[in-house]
């Protein structure tokens, strides 16, 4: 008699500890940030685009006289929601340019990164109050940014990865770093992996449980429609003219095609609520959520819209995965970076780099601190003086602006410089300017043949270069 009773008991304690420790466990571990920034990135960028469009006729889309005028506007939204506000209904007609730019520019910062906790709070403000501001513009594809910039903006955490303020903090970390002298010539790089934090897992929890209400209630709300049980449903979205961007009317004669891509779409919604959770199939289900959405933006027309959930869906894409995308699944060194260590602009630019090599490809190294022949034979210190070299691990050599292409191609934002060197033509300006730029620079102490002398393997470095091998902070410099 007496398990009768403690027995339930007792169960009911266990599941009340299992389900608080799940729900800690869920909302408030730390996650790796890196889906949330690229959301952010994703987020911002539509927002811009959505905007900019705007501007070819501000008077139409925000004019107190405009499209829909302001005070029907708002007298529409009291009766929906008293408390309903934007920001336009108070901009004056002759203000809406300089409104409309700032806007924009704030766009802009949110989109990189940039002040990301305050610029994240202002984009969320201009979403909701230009969606409400232009009713007759609105569609799925204003409430979803408007829904995923709110989630950013009060986790705090979209600026955490893939941003520039973490970028910004990894260079002045760099910088100092690389100011310091080092027995070896050797730098420790920062950590490259953004720091997990409960702030980024609660924005990407917030978005994954909206999702799944989005499709999960999407996919209930068809079933109440005979044409998605008869299957006729995506005959009528291929025949609909008002937004497609190509004629599918020729779909007819494969009606058992229409019927199979009906099915599918639904089974897939009502799927999403529960296979999404589960990790071997979770990779299936994205896949097919961005087949779908990219089906729907290429015949419908409905481009913002579908890009605006595949964006939101990266919350459910692991870190380490996306980080691969850019940085690939390789580890260890890719190249090594011969610098002038003594010139502060060299300094600043390898900092440059390695703030923006997540996976630490590039290994930076002070010439001036080591013997260049060491690091490859082929190498001479004349050759190194005069401008910056790489080695990779595959043994080849690149000097000067090679140099310079071959870092960016470690560094995932610097891709755009590593693409642009290919264009005929750059690479031969570009190594008149590298090197232009290399025989003018500064140096931390007046070079003479006793001070710029490079270490040697016979040759102590603490006679030869100058400097004493302690670490220490490097004097103001001079020009060379």
């Amino acid at each position: 008699m007496r398990r009768l009773v403690t027995g339930p008991f007792a169960y009911l304690l266990e599941l009340t500890r299992a389900i608080r420790q799940g729900w800690d466990r869920f909302f408030f571990s730390p996650v790796d940030p890196t889906p949330l920034g690229l959301i952010r990135l994703g987020t911002g960028a539509l927002l811009f685009w959505s905007l900019a469009v705007a501007g070819f006729d501000l008077q139409a889309y925000f004019g107190k006289t405009g499209w829909a005028n302001t005070d029907y506007v708002r007298a529409r939204l009291a009766e929906q929601s008293p408390t309903a506000w934007s920001f336009w209904f108070f901009v004056p007609d002759n203000a809406l340019l300089p409104v409309w730019v700032g806007c924009l520019v704030v766009l802009a910062f949110y989109t990189v990164g940039l002040w990301s906790r305050v610029s994240a709070i202002l984009a969320w403000v201009i979403a909701v109050s230009t969606a409400r501001r232009t009713p007759y513009l609105l569609y799925g594809f204003d409430q979803v940014v408007a829904i995923w910039a709110l989630y950013l903006a009060a986790s705090g955490a979209s600026g955490q990865a893939v941003s520039l303020d973490r970028w910004i903090a990894r260079f002045r970390s760099s910088r100092a770093e690389a100011a310091r002298l080092k027995k070896d010539g050797k730098f420790v790089i920062p950590a490259g992996v953004p720091e997990s934090s409960v702030s980024a897992n609660l924005g990407i929890r917030l978005i994954q449980i909206h999702l799944v209400l989005i499709y999960g209630m999407a996919g209930l709300a068809k079933l109440r429609g005979e044409p998605w049980w008869d299957g006729s449903a995506g005959w009528g979205l291929v025949a609909a003219g008002e937004f497609r961007l190509f004629d599918l009317t020729w779909l007819a004669s494969f009606p058992l095609l229409l019927q199979l891509g009906t099915h599918l779409g639904l089974l897939m919604e009502l799927s999403y609520p529960i296979a999404i959770w589960i990790p071997q199939i979770r990779p299936l289900m994205m896949a097919l959520v961005v087949l779908m959405h990219l089906a729907i933006g290429f015949t419908l027309g409905l481009v913002e819209f579908s890009l605006a959930m595949i964006v939101g869906n990266i919350a459910f894409a692991s870190g380490a995965w996306l980080r691969s995308l850019a940085a690939g699944q390789g580890s260890g060194s890719y190249a090594r970076v011969l610098y002038d260590g003594a010139c502060p602009r060299c300094r600043a630019s390898i900092a440059l780099f390695t703030a923006g090599d997540p996976a630490r490809l590039i290994e930076p190294i002070d010439l001036t601190a080591v013997d260049v022949k060491s690091i490859n034979p082929s190498l001479t210190p004349e050759a190194c003086m005069r401008s910056m070299h790489v080695v990779r691990t595959d043994g080849r050599v690149f000097e000067g602006f090679e140099a310079v292409l071959q870092v960016a191609r470690c560094a995932p934002m610097f891709w755009p410089l590593a693409l642009f060197g290919v264009v005929p033509g750059v690479t031969f300006v570009g190594r008149r300017i590298y090197h232009r730029i290399a025989a003018s620079r500064p140096r931390d102490v007046v070079c003479n043949d006793e001070v710029c002398a490079l270490p040697t393997a016979t040759a102590p470095k603490s006679s030869t270069s100058g400097r004493s091998t302690d670490e220490s902070e490097r004097p103001r410099s001079v020009r060379h």
